[in-house]
């Protein structure tokens, strides 16, 4: 009796087992993921974009051209009102120079460091990050890999990261970024023209001070040719002081 007895709380064990819903298949993850790697634009770019950033109740408006050839050096030049150049920059791998024509002065950094942090800015990631956000190269800065995943909202899934700026990206049911949720508190989430864009039209970002930035992309354009290395340089006007970027203060 005993052996019958087992066998038959076995298959019951089993029927109630199956009727558990099944976790979502790792390939679904995995493919989900490869497919919002896949989501890239390659080549020279050139973006106009409008920045608010600052605390609530304080913040300040720019618009900015921003472009490079899909290279580890960019430019980026900054307007306040029609025609009135506050900063240009220049950004090549660590290296980072901004001139401000009002001071004549300019201030350089070069190191791992983030740099808009320390101009004010309340943005996490160096400039060539947030191209390669914007142009949706999101493994160079969230990284190829992920260290588990588990369902989100409306269909998502939410990946936490393997490096990169580290905490989690959440991919909505389409694949695209929909947030990212940072292990300090930053908070992004990423916005899009229409259901069949592929790459971000804006970016809203919080700080873990309340400080908050929003980038929204006024228009994308794809030049035929890379850009000639003039127009990457920061020529700076002769007998201009070069100060280190800790000196930069914010008007």
């Amino acid at each position: 009796m005993k052996p019958l007895l087992a066998i038959v709380l076995s298959l019951a064990l089993c029927a109630c087992a199956r009727q558990v819903p099944p976790r979502l298949e790792d390939h679904s993850a995995a493919s989900s993921w490869q497919a919002m790697l896949a989501d890239s634009a390659q080549g020279p770019y050139r973006m106009q974009m409008s920045l608010r950033f600052g605390a609530e109740g304080d913040t300040r408006r720019v618009t900015a051209i921003l472009w490079g050839n899909n290279e580890t050096a960019l430019r980026l030049d900054v307007q306040a009102g029609v025609g009135a150049t506050v900063a240009k920059i220049l950004e090549e791998g660590d290296h980072f120079l901004i001139f401000v024509p009002q001071e004549n002065r300019a201030y350089v950094h070069d190191g791992p460091n983030r740099p808009l942090l320390r101009i004010g800015t309340p943005l996490p990631f160096t400039l060539i990050q947030l191209a390669d956000i914007l142009n949706g190269r999101y493994a160079n800065v969230f990284g190829r890999e992920y260290r588990s995943e588990m369902s989100a909202d409306k269909g998502g899934m939410r990946y936490e990261l393997e490096g990169g700026p580290g905490g989690a990206l959440i991919l909505d049911s389409a694949g695209q970024p929909a947030q990212w949720r940072g292990d300090n508190g930053w908070r992004m989430t990423f916005q899009y023209a229409d259901s069949s864009s592929r790459l971000p039209s804006g970016l809203n970002l919080s700080a873990p001070d309340g400080k908050k930035a929003i980038i929204m992309l006024k228009s994308r354009e794809v030049p035929e040719k890379p850009f000639p290395a003039a127009q990457m340089e920061l020529k700076l006007p002769e007998e201009t002081p070069v100060l280190p970027l800790a000196k930069y203060r914010a008007s």
